[in-house]
């Protein structure tokens, strides 16, 4: 039955070419004029912007500063720093479900001070019950910690108010119909394992992000996948019970 490959390795590809067009609103910032040394000294700027990261997340002075003059000029709330070499399963993520890459961020400092809890995910879980002008741009310069792309994936998810059956669910189905693909035609049924194998490659290729794992992730697919479910699903609860701290208030210092 070629028919149940051809039509899962079309909707393979036709989802790839969604994600991609998604992909095609991330601008990139300009590369800085020179480097720097990398550092989160002095995070409070002088010019009415902080910088949030998530653990292990650092990021250049240069490029932090064109950030704040990028969010300053345009006049944004919130600027998310989107790293260049963000793994494949975090990007996948970010393009399905939010433009949020869970990794650092420009922040108004009058709109820090009320939502600031001192973790990263949830200060931008509170920031997205404002109303603010939110924008977020691919940096050039690698903010990515070298820790697995799942750690932390189930704190991030539950903070961007997705559940872990909306995230994990979908990605099961997606691996159910290629694996019916390959039983009902073993001649035909790896057309739908190419496709699905091409996915993060076609998505991409090309753009201005470029992950760092790519093409493990994309070579080994059928076999990373369930581990990153697995990873997802054990992984410890938000700490969302911590308790919430913030910058003073200008009138309160």
């Amino acid at each position: 039955m070629i028919a149940v490959p051809a039509l899962v390795a079309a909707g393979l590809i036709a989802d790839a070419v969604r994600l991609r067009r998604r992909l095609a609103r991330f601008r990139g910032l300009p590369q800085p004029r020179r480097t720097a040394p990398l550092s989160w000294e002095d995070r409070r700027e002088s010019t009415g912007y902080d910088v949030i990261g998530a653990d292990g997340a650092v990021i250049s002075a240069n490029v932090r500063h064109a950030a704040i003059e990028h969010a300053r000029a345009t006049g944004l709330d919130v600027l998310g720093l989107v790293p260049a070499d963000l793994p494949v399963v975090r990007a996948l993520d970010m393009l399905r479900h939010t433009r949020d890459a869970g990794f650092a961020a420009v922040v108004h400092t009058e709109l820090l001070d009320d939502a600031y809890t001192g973790d990263y995910t949830s200060t931008m879980a509170r920031l997205r019950r404002y109303d603010a002008d939110v924008e977020h741009v691919v940096v050039p310069c690698h903010l990515t910690p070298r820790a697995p792309a799942c750690k932390g994936r189930a704190a991030w998810l539950h903070g961007l108010g997705v559940t872990l059956a909306q995230a994990v669910v979908p990605s099961i189905l997606t691996m159910a119909l290629v694996l019916a693909a390959l039983v009902s035609d073993p001649q035909w049924g790896p057309v739908a394992v190419i496709a699905y194998c091409a996915v993060p490659y076609l998505v991409f290729a090309g753009t201005p992000l470029s992950p760092r794992d790519l093409h493990r992730m994309a070579l080994l697919r059928p076999v990373l996948t369930p581990y990153t479910w697995w990873r997802t699903l054990v992984e410890d609860a938000p700490p969302w019970h911590r308790p919430a701290w913030r910058h003073p208030r200008k009138d309160e210092i």
